[in-house]
């Protein structure tokens, strides 16, 4: 270990007792937040081991800026292996003692067995999906359903229509809940989006789209459209964030949150964060890669193809520009530990506390028992 890398562990790790004190000094204080507190830690504690999983390297869509097929060093597994590797893999991973699972890849619905042999090895798991196929009632994990508009726009982007039949599929569903991820080319749909989802009993949050280097690049060659994952912004540019589009984001969230309270998960201090100009990490000027995003690739957290292998990749969606990236996945994982901004006051931890209980409730099923708890105690 050279010398800066020690100083920078050791910097993490002052760090780390700094906010564990500050912490536990605001629930001495007030003593009416140790059940938020005890849920907080309860749900940090639920994805003390994660892991990304590629599921298939198929698709039923044709997503413009695909995160998965945008990807030019897209990892392409030639020989995937048989049902009973998955199920042996997913013994080892849990052997391994992953709490965690991030389902992924192009499409995981299409691979529906794959999905069943970490039931029961993992305790939680998240699907990305786009709703099209409905996944067995035996696999209890979470089911994000990825929305990028109403039927019109949502034919637009993914070439089909998606909507409908992804609430149809998953009406009522307590697994499921709709990923809206928008962008500077859908905002005005949110208000018709929350009334559908509404109308078919299911949660929503929000994602913000982030484009690969891959899909950029072709956007700054003038690359001429395709008819795949490359129609759109060949004559539209890039659907990247403005700084108008960001206040704007943040004002229909808001209103998003005012309006659907029975539904939207969200909190007002993430709003916040997720809106503010500029990147939200800290890039190294070299690599152009975030220093502090919660879904690095590094450690203890693994991200595996559908060779089951390992894979160097820098984060959860390995193509992503990082000075871009507002995806949900990464920023909600950059929250576990509180940054000082939400350690100043009282106020500001009650903020966290709220974020923490949200995070849980959009990526965790069954939800812990904290939870449970804390409603009995109100």
């Amino acid at each position: 270990m050279n010398t800066l890398t020690q100083r920078t562990n050791e910097s993490q790790i002052l760090s780390l007792r700094d906010s564990l004190e500050k912490c536990q000094k605001f629930v001495a204080d007030f003593p009416e937040l140790v059940p938020r507190y005890q849920l907080a830690k309860q749900v940090i504690r639920a994805f003390r081991r994660p892991a990304f999983y590629e599921m298939s390297q198929r698709c039923n869509l044709w997503c413009e800026g695909c995160y998965y097929f945008e990807n030019k060093n897209r990892i392409e597994v030639t020989h995937e292996p048989r049902q009973t590797e998955w199920e042996s893999f997913f013994d080892t991973e849990h052997s391994r003692n992953v709490t965690m699972g991030y389902f992924v890849g192009a499409e995981p619905a299409l691979e529906v067995d794959r999905l069943r042999a970490a039931v029961g090895r993992i305790p939680y798991g998240k699907i990305g999906t786009n709703g099209t196929i409905r996944i067995d009632s035996d696999i209890q994990f979470r089911i994000g359903i990825s929305v990028w508009g109403d039927e019109e726009t949502d034919t637009s982007l993914r070439g089909g229509s998606v909507l409908r039949k992804a609430l149809r599929n998953y009406q009522g569903d307590p697994r499921a809940i709709m990923l809206f991820t928008l962008s500077p080319w859908n905002l005005h749909t949110v208000p018709t989006v929350l009334d559908a989802c509404r109308d078919h009993g299911l949660p929503v949050t929000f994602s913000m789209f982030s484009p690969t280097h891959t899909y950029l690049d072709k956007i700054r060659r003038q690359t001429p459209a395709d008819s795949q994952f490359y129609r759109i912004a060949a004559t539209k540019g890039a659907p990247v964030f403005t700084p108008d589009d960001l206040d704007r984001t943040s004002d229909i969230l808001s209103l998003a949150m005012e309006t659907h309270p029975d539904i939207v998960l969200f909190s007002d201090a993430y709003r916040e964060w997720i809106t503010r100009p500029g990147p939200l990490y800290n890039i190294d000027q070299e690599t152009g890669i975030a220093n502090d995003c919660g879904s690095r690739i590094r450690g203890a957290l693994r991200y595996h193809s559908t060779g089951l292998q390992p894979a160097a990749v820098k984060c959860c969606t390995p193509d992503v520009d990082c000075s871009e990236c507002r995806l949900y996945s990464g920023s909600w994982s950059s929250q576990f530990r509180p940054a000082p901004e939400y350690l100043q006051t009282v106020q500001t931890f009650r903020n966290w506390l709220d974020m923490i209980e949200v995070l849980g409730r959009i990526f965790l099923y069954p939800l812990p028992p904290a939870y449970d708890e804390l409603v009995a105690r109100q």
